[in-house]
């Protein structure tokens, strides 16, 4: 198989960048411009038309040879936009092999994250006992400090949760202002999963109406739970006042005495009734605000309020540093 040089599909990339940026009242040349990043194999184009022309895309897709090492040129953050944008139009071989990449790469990441800050702050280390589960790497950093060449009782570390009652219910805005962020969005909400017991975790995502998609007390293992959010059909009008009152109902079914709300959106409410009042009434709202192209006046109503956090998500945001000040 060969691929075009870098510089022709910089080229490819730069002209479909321009025809993005007219209105486009004839689809020929976006169409024309789709063929040509399908004859040169050239995914990242593909991608940047999918962000205007989804179904071009998709069909393109669809009819053009994608192998493993196709797919493997985007980055696996570039690889969710494409797909988020073209899932409901792939057909469904092609919609699975892409998942098959997706889902691996997202759940590893979420782990590493959770490793690397959120774990801290809802676990504590201890000495290890028999019947424990070891901590490989502040094992071997106890044993590199010590000089120990063999693991011994000494040595090795465990790690025992904390021990919260809690009930987490995350709300994600499914709008398509918001669906610029999805690799972020997909990481985090991955992530709060793995630091909360599993029975008191829900996930409700909206736009004119909510939808629970995980409910409080039904287990899903990580990888369905990726894949459900993967597969999160955008669109819609922002319907705040709803999304918060479907939480809350989720909330009632948890005997749980710490209860938290996540809200992943950009706060731009749309449709449904102001939702100041119940948002006042809520025990703890975190809210991970997803900007889009300005802020919205809400914001600064919602910040004054001594129940609510809000934290600022963007494409640059250290995942680690949000999800261990969101968690702790």
């Amino acid at each position: 198989m060969t691929f075009p040089s870098e510089d022709a599909g910089r080229m490819i990339i730069n002209e479909i960048q321009m025809e993005l940026g007219k209105r486009q009242e004839d689809m020929a040349k976006i169409i024309e411009l789709a063929e040509l990043a399908a004859e040169n194999k050239n995914m990242d184009a593909l991608r940047l038309i999918a962000t205007n022309y989804p179904t071009i895309a998709a069909k393109i897709m669809n009819d053009m040879e994608i192998s493993d090492i196709v797919l493997e040129q985007l980055r696996g953050e570039d690889l969710i936009q494409l797909y988020s944008r073209t899932k409901k139009h792939l057909r469904y071989q092609l919609r699975k092999r892409i998942l098959d990449k997706l889902i691996p790469f997202i759940t590893e990441q979420a782990k590493a994250i959770y490793r690397r800050g959120v774990s801290a702050s809802v676990s504590k280390y201890i000495n290890y006992e028999p019947g424990l589960d070891w901590e490989l790497e502040m094992t071997i950093e106890k044993m590199m400090s010590t000089g120990k060449l063999s693991p011994d009782y000494d040595s090795i570390v465990s790690k025992e949760p904390i021990k919260k009652k809690r009930s987490i219910v995350v709300c994600i805005d499914k709008s398509l202002s918001v669906l610029r962020l999805i690799h972020q969005i997909v990481l985090m909400a991955s992530v709060l999963s793995l630091s909360v017991k599993k029975e008191n975790f829900s996930i409700i995502v909206f736009d004119s109406e909510s939808t629970v998609l995980k409910p409080m007390h039904k287990y899903t293992n990580p990888d369905e739970l990726v894949e459900l959010i993967l597969n999160i059909e955008s669109g819609g009008k922002t319907n705040l006042e709803d999304a918060l009152k479907l939480a809350l109902n989720q909330l009632k079914q948890s005997s749980s005495k710490e209860k938290i709300i996540y809200m992943i959106s950009d706060l731009e409410r749309t449709i449904g009734g102001n939702p100041l009042p119940i948002i006042q009434n809520i025990e703890d709202l975190r809210v991970i605000y997803a900007r889009s192209y300005r802020r919205v006046s809400f914001v600064d109503e919602v910040i004054l309020l001594s129940n609510v956090s809000l934290i600022e998500l963007n494409l640059d945001s250290d995942l680690v540093e949000i999800t261990t000040k969101l968690i702790s």
